[in-house]
């Protein structure tokens, strides 16, 4: 892959245009994979990134939809913005317990081998049967479908 050259930005507003208009498939699929750690101060993370004013922190509970579960988590809320956001250390939690909650649901899930078609239009795979049925996926059923590193995320509509 040739190395992207990247303009001089005069402001954030002009940077996040550019990458609004920039196709980064490309980027996507030929870059090197890179494993990033972040660690903000606590300090930091209480400051509304939007309008820059302090952020209260307050309690908020999560309901799993379609299971009997409740999550409670601590969020920072901007009051100007009407705008909340977890800190790294409470989004991480949360992926854990949602992972582990996976787990406890069976394991991995449903898991099957398939294989990858293609036709005039794209490709695809078959979906098995017991996820359809777990999913109430219908025909035509109107679904969102994006990728995250090697793996495609569907969502039913």
């Amino acid at each position: 892959m040739s190395e992207m050259k990247l303009p001089k930005f005069k402001s954030d507003e002009e940077e996040a245009d550019f990458w609004d208009r920039v196709d980064t498939t490309q980027i996507l699929e030929e870059g090197e994979e890179i494993e990033l750690e972040y660690k903000p101060e606590t300090a930091v993370e209480n400051i509304c990134i939007q309008c820059g004013k302090k952020m209260i922190e307050r309690k908020r509970d999560i309901d799993v939809p379609g299971e009997e579960v409740t999550i409670h988590v601590k969020e920072f809320y901007c009051q100007n913005c009407k705008k909340s956001i977890l800190g790294s250390a409470e989004a991480k939690r949360l992926s854990e317990v949602l992972v582990g909650l996976i787990g406890v649901r069976g394991g991995r899930g449903v898991e099957r081998d398939t294989e990858v078609y293609k036709d005039k239009e794209g490709y695809f795979v078959r979906i098995p049967v017991e996820l359809v049925e777990s999913l109430d996926v219908q025909e035509k059923k109107r679904t969102k479908i994006w990728c995250v590193g090697k793996r495609i995320i569907m969502e039913i509509g």
